[in-house]
């Protein structure tokens, strides 16, 4: 049976063996009837063909290429070249628009005098040659000042200035004048009757902004075409004082795109968002005037055919242009003309959206390279006609038994290494055939052993339970069903590419951990610890890659664990580890304090209460940790109400009739009163605040209480003490001016009798020793004042102007140039600006102004008191601040020194004498303030 059964077997092969046979003889049977010879010699020459052909295509596509490569550099340049020229063109109004800001601010230029406005405005303009005009208008009563390059219709010539006004002078009529060269006015060139700048698009754009930004595009009075950079004008309290605006016409945008250089019939256009033209190199005007109202041109609808070609491409390939973001390139066809088309969008951060669009004819740069593509033609013509020539010298070196050769090959590629035909030629082809048979059986017995080991390596390598991935170099050929599960993705999409690109950043660290592997050069392997967040959760993997060598190649064995779980673990016992040490030490610090202080949580239930606070309520903390509903307030007022520590944690509810007054500083709450504990009346400090979890949540509040009950008896005795003492001098300052008084009267007396010279020249001394008494009560008076209050904060601008209304300064101009400042000083704060003001136009001769300016310094801030009078001499300045010294009473300037003393806060004199005073009051960091906020 079992030969029967070979027998079968064998002549089925046969029967496989002849029809395949039969097959090949039919597929070749026209191949066959000619010569080897003539078929290699044709096979060679279609093959030559088919390069040359596709030589040629790559050439013509190559050449394609580098035109597209060029004209998009050109178109590159050219665009980069008009964005430039556009942040030059267009940053300058905004600079000189910053740069009036700061002179306001500065008090270098006053908005209110016309002269200043005029004068720095003429300067502005013929420094920024670019600008066309710049000008201010006021929002209170709608005056408006201009310097512009441009006049009544027809009178501009680039090198003259136009001055134009309207104000209460004009009867808010708007009057032009030409500036003469030396800044004086010239005459009249424009009058337009009740102009409101207030309702035109500029200065409405810049209300709406509240900051610096582009007007629209719009149409003066005169007729020109401008965009403006307008900014409004604010006070320090922020009240709109007006607005500033500088204006740039569109044809120096226009003149720029004409004059550059793109190619012979390139061109370059700018459209805004809204698809209308604002500059172009082909259109002078992109726009027109009609009864006397601008009409832009669309740029889909303009005259130039390959704006208006380009705009409709634009605009069905991309959709809006508002949705552009990045430059890009195109190809346009235009009257069977290919277009290179490039836009760049340009914006800028006061509200520009453009597009920038360049154009540029393929024809501009093919003309040559089609001249070049023809002389190759004729070279490869030439080439396949001698490549023909040599194949047939070639074919006739390869005989028939190759065709044998061939059959034998099919069979052994198709598994079959049995019916490999042995050639009896004795020459380079029958030695080639006995080698091949050879291979053949080494190949059958390699064959089936490396069979075996593949099926033992996949089983082991897809059974894995952790992420394996070999990878040759930086290529990945191959990984099992753990590593797809963990980065769902099947091993067949992705074999072949680069590791770099896979799996996220972990592609990237397998590529440096293998780099590494191979710098090392040792048999080690390379591990390191990753995360990264997957489904939202963080998770944790331990790369490790071992070096294999295979075949001559070295292969890279990653092999990738999962650890999350384990890291988790970790991470979870120690922080539960460090929480509980943390909570050991902050328990034990609170413990310990000496005020009485608990905790509750969100929900007022107790969680600690620490040992003075059993001490303070006699209720200890196991009576009361974990017990709510105001059970803490019990302890301590004898009933159930809101405390501190809730007015902490709901800001909402009300204290009235609580609690005297609240102090709030951010989450800390703090207050002081009365309360009756154990039968006797104490005055208690009590504060409170919120605790917040690691992720900023409100998890509940803590307070503290502090028995201040000495303090304060200790303070109010003090402040009877000095009551007492205040009445007692009162008292005797009033009997020793009653005594002044009557000794003053009874000199009176003695004028009326007939006394010698020199009984005279006694009575006036006993009469100035009496004035002097009076002064020195005065001063005591004033002197006894200081310290006896609280000192406050007060506005150093507001005290100064306050005290400059209430003295005669006559011809003298008193300015102060201090806002939005106060200082922490005793209220005798301002008898300081009495006296520095009075001593100024008192003693200053023939001054004509009092300046105080503020400055911050490294230190603190400098208040500055300066005149232009007689000034005080070198060797007096030590001196002036003494007590007595002067030419009046001689205590004005030491109570100023001694006010400002109580504050640690100093004054000294650094003027220089025959220029005026100075004095400089250094207020040092943390007693001064700005705009509200502490410095």
């Amino acid at each position: 049976m079992n030969t029967d059964r070979i027998h079968r077997e064998g002549s089925s092969d046969s029967s496989v063996n002849e029809s395949e046979e039969t097959a090949f003889e039919k597929s070749t049977h026209f191949i066959g009837r000619f010569k080897l010879q003539t078929v290699l010699t044709i096979s060679f020459a279609l093959l030559v063909i088919f390069a040359i052909c596709i030589t040629g295509f790559f050439s013509f596509q190559a050449s394609q290429f580098a035109v597209n490569e060029l004209a998009g550099q050109v178109q590159s340049e050219v665009s980069d070249r008009i964005t430039d020229q556009l942040n030059e063109y267009l940053k300058t109004p905004h600079l000189v628009n910053q740069l009036c800001l700061d002179s306001i601010r500065l008090g270098h230029m006053n908005v209110h005098e016309n002269s200043d406005l005029i004068s720095y405005f003429r300067e502005l303009s013929f420094r920024f040659d670019t600008i066309e005009a710049v000008c201010y208008a006021n929002e209170q009563d709608g005056n408006y000042t201009i310097i512009s390059k441009v006049g009544a219709p027809g009178l501009v010539n680039g090198t003259e200035r136009f001055y134009g006004v309207s104000n209460s002078m004009t009867n808010h009529s708007f009057i032009e004048y030409r500036l003469l060269p030396d800044g004086s006015l010239g005459e009249k060139t424009l009058t337009i009757p009740d102009y409101d700048p207030r309702i035109r698009p500029w200065y409405q754009t810049a209300v709406r902004a509240e900051g610096p930004a582009w007007t629209p595009i719009y149409m003066w009075l005169e007729g020109v075409v401008s965009i403006d950079a307008v900014t409004p004008v604010y006070s320090e309290k922020g009240t709109l004082m007006g607005v500033m605006d500088t204006s740039l016409t569109l044809s120096g945008i226009g003149d720029f795109l004409q004059q550059i250089k793109i190619s012979e019939n390139g061109q370059a256009f700018i459209i805004d968002k809204t698809g209308q033209i604002i500059a172009s190199s082909t259109i002078k005007e992109p726009y027109h005037r009609m009864n006397g109202e601008l009409v832009r041109l669309s740029a889909a609808e303009c005259s130039d055919p390959v704006i208006q070609k380009v705009t409709h491409f634009i605009s069905h390939h991309m959709g809006n242009s508002t949705n552009i973001s990045t430059r890009k390139q195109f190809i346009c066809d235009f009257e069977s003309e290919p277009l290179l088309v490039e836009f760049t969008p340009y914006q800028d951060s006061y509200g520009l959206d453009w597009l920038i669009v360049v154009v540029i004819p393929e024809s501009d740069f093919m003309g040559s390279i089609q001249a070049h593509n023809k002389t190759t033609l004729l070279i490869l013509l030439g080439s396949l006609l001698g490549t023909i020539i040599l194949c047939i010298l070639l074919a006739r070196y390869i005989t028939r038994p190759i065709l044998a050769m061939n059959k034998s090959a099919k069979a052994l590629a198709h598994g079959d290494f049995s019916s490999w035909t042995d050639s009896k030629r004795k020459d380079e082809l029958g030695e080639l055939s006995r080698s091949f048979k050879n291979m053949s059986d080494q190949l059958q017995t390699m064959f089936s052993s490396l069979k075996a080991s593949e099926e033992r390596y996949l089983s082991l390598f897809q059974a894995s339970a952790d992420a394996i991935i070999l990878c040759k170099g930086y290529t990945l050929l191959e990984m099992n069903r753990a590593a797809e599960e963990m980065f769902s993705l099947p091993s067949n999409t992705i074999s072949g590419r680069e590791i770099t690109g896979l799996f996220d950043d972990i592609g990237k660290t397998i590529a440096e951990m293998i780099e590494s592997s191979m710098k090392a050069g040792s048999d080690g392997y390379e591990s390191q610890t990753i995360s990264r967040t997957k489904d939202n959760a963080e998770q944790y993997l331990n790369i490790r890659i071992t070096k294999v060598t295979a075949d001559g190649d070295i292969i890279s064995l990653v092999h990738i664990r999962d650890l999350t779980i384990e890291r988790q673990a970790i991470i979870s016992f120690a922080e539960k580890e460090a929480l509980r040490d943390a909570y050991s030490r902050v328990e034990m610090i609170l413990e310990l304090l000496p005020d009485p202080t608990f905790v509750i949580d969100k929900n007022g239930v107790i969680l600690f209460w620490n040992r003075a606070m059993e001490k303070f309520t006699g209720y200890d903390s196991d009576s009361m940790i974990g017990k709510g509903d105001f059970q803490y307030s019990y302890a301590i007022y004898s009933e159930k109400r809101p405390l501190l520590i809730d007015f902490a944690l709901h800001p909402e509810l009300s204290y009235d009739g609580l609690y005297p007054e609240i102090n709030r500083s951010e989450d800390l709450l703090s207050t002081s009163l009365w309360v009756e504990l154990k039968g006797k009346m104490a005055y208690i400090s009590v504060i409170a605040a919120r605790l917040y979890d690691k992720n900023g949540n409100v998890v509940g509040a803590i307070e503290s209480v502090r028995d201040i009950t000495s303090h304060k008896q200790a303070e109010e005795a003090l402040l009877v003490a000095n009551k007492k003492l205040n009445l007692l001098s009162g008292i005797t300052r009033h009997d020793i001016l009653n005594k002044i008084m009557i000794s003053k009267a009874f000199l009176s007396f003695l004028d009326d009798n007939e006394l010698h010279q020199e009984q005279r020249d006694y009575i006036d001394r006993i009469r100035r020793s009496l004035t002097e008494i009076e002064q020195f009560v005065a001063f005591s008076k004033t002197y006894q004042e200081l310290g006896l209050k609280l000192p406050e904060w007060q506005d150093i601008g507001e005290v100064f102007s306050r005290v400059a209304h209430q003295i005669d300064t006559g011809d003298v101009q008193v300015r102060v140039n201090v806002s939005g400042v106060s200082i922490l000083c005793d209220p005798l704060f301002e008898k300081v600006c009495y006296n520095l003001i009075e001593n100024a136009i008192r003693h200053g001769g023939d001054l004509t102004y009092i300046e105080v300016r503020g400055t911050e310094t490294s230190t603190g801030f400098l208040i500055t008191v300066e005149d232009d009078g007689t000034g005080i001499l070198d060797d007096q300045k030590k001196y002036i601040f003494d007590r007595g010294f002067g030419k009046n009473t001689g205590y004005g300037l030491f109570l100023t020194r001694e006010i400002l003393a109580m504050s640690d806060i100093t004054i000294t004199e650094n003027g220089q004498y025959g220029t005026g005073c100075r004095f400089e009051i250094n207020v040092p960091k943390g007693k001064y303030r700005k705009d509200g906020k502490m410095v």
